[in-house]
C-alpha cells in the first residue's frame, strides 16, 4: 500500500511537471537555497545528542549463548523542510517549487483579505504546503556520525529532495469535508501555545480561519507534518518512513509532540518547539519578524530518533 502511495505521487509529478506555475508576488520574498538548508543541516545544537541507556544483546552458538550491551542514545535529525505559502510557485524555497504545480482540482491560493475584503473575511487564508526530504539530511548524517564515532548513531529514514506531501496533488487539501469524521473525534487537538489558539488541527486541510499570516502559515505546516507522520491517512502523500523501516536497535520517532521546527525564512532561528510564544502575554505582536507573506514560511523539520549501537545478534532487552 505505502509504495503504491509513492508510485502515484511520482507519477502525478511527472505528468504535471511540464506545466507552468503561477507566481504572484506584493511582498516579503524572503527565500532559502538548498545551500542555506545544508549548512543549516549542519548545526549541531539542534541534534541534542544524549545518552539514555543501555542495550543488551545475545548471540547463541552450538557453544552456548554470549551476551553484550551497547550505548542506547537519542538524537535529533533534520528530515524534511515543510513549507507553507499562499501561491503555487512561489514558496520561500525556489528550488522545491518544481514540485507544486497546477492541477486540474488546484489552480492557486491566496487569502480572502485581497482586494478589500471584509473584516469576517479577513480572517480566512488558504496556504499550499509541501513536504520534502531536506537536501541536508545525508550531509548531516555523515558529519554528525564522524563527530560521534564511540557512541552510537541513528539512521535517517527519509531522503534528501524526496516529496512526501505536495498539496497540489492532493484534493483533500481542499476538501474539508474529506475529514469531517475526524474532525469530531479529534475535537480538542489544537494549534497553539498556552491561551493562545492559532486554530484547530483538524480538518487537515489548506483553509486556516485566523488573519494572522504566520499563524495561519505555521498552523498548515503542522497539519501537513501531522499527516506525513502517521500512515493510512485520506490524502494522497507518502509517510515518511515509507521507503525504509527502522533496523534491529533503532527506534523511529512517533507523532509530533517532540518535533523541532528549524525556521528557514525569513530568516533563520534556532531549533525549537512550535508553536514558541503565547501572544497573548504580549502588548505587542511578537510574531512581526517571521512574516514572509508573498513567499511563505520555510522550516526545517527534525523528528527525535533512538538507538543503540549492534553489539549482537538479538536484541533482548533496553535498559
Amino acid at each position: 500500500m505505502r509504495l503504491c502511495s509513492a508510485c502515484l505521487l511520482w507519477l502525478l509529478l511527472l505528468w504535471w511537471g511540464s506545466g507552468p506555475a503561477s507566481a504572484q508576488i506584493t511582498g516579503g520574498n524572503a527565500t532559502v537555497s538548498s545551500g542555506e538548508i545544508v549548512t543549516a543541516a549542519l548545526d549541531l545544537t539542534c541534534q541534542a545528542y544524549r545518552p539514555i541507556g543501555l542495550c543488551v544483546w545475545m548471540t547463541c552458538t552450538p557453544l552456548g549463548c554470549e551476551f553484550d550491551v551497547s550505548v542506547r542514545a537519542e538524537h535529533y535529525i533534520p528530515e524534511v523542510v515543510v513549507t507553507a505559502y499562499p501561491f503555487l510557485g512561489n514558496t520561500s524555497w525556489p528550488e522545491s517549487s518544481g514540485f507544486a504545480r497546477r492541477t486540474e482540482f488546484a489552480q492557486d491560493g491566496g487569502a480572502s483579505d485581497e482586494g478589500g475584503a471584509s473584516v469576517r473575511e479577513q480572517a480566512l487564508k488558504f496556504k499550499h504546503s509541501d513536504v520534502i526530504g531536506s537536501p541536508g539530511v545525508s550531509n548531516y548524517w555523515r558529519y554528525a556520525a564522524a563527530s560521534t564515532e564511540a557512541l552510537p548513531f541513528c539512521t535517517p529514514l527519509t531522503f534528501p529532495m524526496t516529496p512526501y506531501l505536495v498539496s497540489s496533488f492532493d484534493p483533500a487539501w481542499r476538501d474539508p469535508t474529506v475529514e469531517a469524521g475526524l474532525s469530531l473525534l479529534h475535537a480538542f487537538e489544537r494549534v497553539g501555545r498556552g491561551a493562545a489558539t492559532f486554530a484547530n488541527l483538524y480538518p487537515r486541510h489548506g483553509f486556516v480561519t485566523q488573519s494572522h499570516d504566520y499563524k495561519s502559515a505555521l498552523t498548515a505546516a503542522i497539519r501537513a507534518m501531522d499527516i506525513v507522520s502517521q500512515k493510512y491517512q485520506p490524502h494522497v502523500y507518502v509517510p515518511l518512513d515509507a521507503y525504509g523501516a527502522p533496523g534491529q536497535g533503532q527506534w523511529s520517532p512517533q507523532g509530533l509532540g517532540e518535533v523541532r521546527y528549524q525556521q528557514l525564512t525569513p530568516s533563520r532561528e534556532a531549533c525549537t518547539v512550535l508553536p514558541d510564544i503565547d501572544d497573548t502575554l504580549y502588548p505587542h505582536d511578537p510574531y512581526t519578524g517571521r512574516l514572509n507573506q508573498t513567499r511563505g514560511n520555510a522550516w526545517q523539520v527534525w523528528r527525535p530518533y533512538r538507538c543503540c549501537e549492534p553489539a549482537g545478534a538479538a536484541l533482548i532487552l533496553t535498559l
